[in-house]
């Protein structure tokens, strides 16, 4: 497999001023299927506000160290030629999201010129539930808040 581990920086100052500050970045672990080059051309962009570029790419038989609230991305070739990325993050104690979150699931496919589309992310519950988009979320917490709210009065 292959691990790649970029750089993300966001423009704190002007287009004509800037002043690209880093604030972290992303490993990912390519399938043995996945064109390192064309997907390393595809993640990396570079606008007037953001930027994300490679700084590391190198071939490993195991997976990178990471720390367990952020894990890495893994990607796939889609049918369609586009790169798919997945990444399920757990409520580490609690402290990555609301308590009743167990972890989520974000996919997403990236193609040419960093067009990310069919973006996705499942939400697994402390109650067995798997919830599918935020407006689901929102819709869970909605009804937990009434059901709190009228078993009070």
């Amino acid at each position: 497999m292959e691990i790649v581990h970029t750089q993300y920086r966001e423009n704190y100052g002007s287009n004509d001023d800037p002043y690209w500050k880093n604030k972290g970045g992303d490993t990912y672990v390519l399938d043995s299927g996945v064109d390192v080059d064309s997907f390393e051309r595809a993640l990396s962009y570079k606008n007037d506000y953001a930027q994300e570029f490679v700084i590391e790419s190198y071939a490993s038989d195991e997976l990178p160290e990471h720390e367990e609230w952020a894990p890495p991305v893994f990607v796939t070739t889609a049918l369609d030629g586009l790169f798919l990325c997945s990444r399920t993050t757990p409520n580490v104690d609690g402290t990555v999201f609301r308590s009743e979150i167990e972890s989520k699931l974000a996919m997403w496919k990236l193609g040419p010129d960093h067009e990310i589309t069919e973006h996705e992310v499942t939400y697994s519950m402390e109650t067995g539930e798997h919830l599918t988009g935020n407006e689901s979320l929102k819709e869970w917490y909605d009804r937990k808040d009434l059901t709190h709210f009228c078993s009070h009065r």
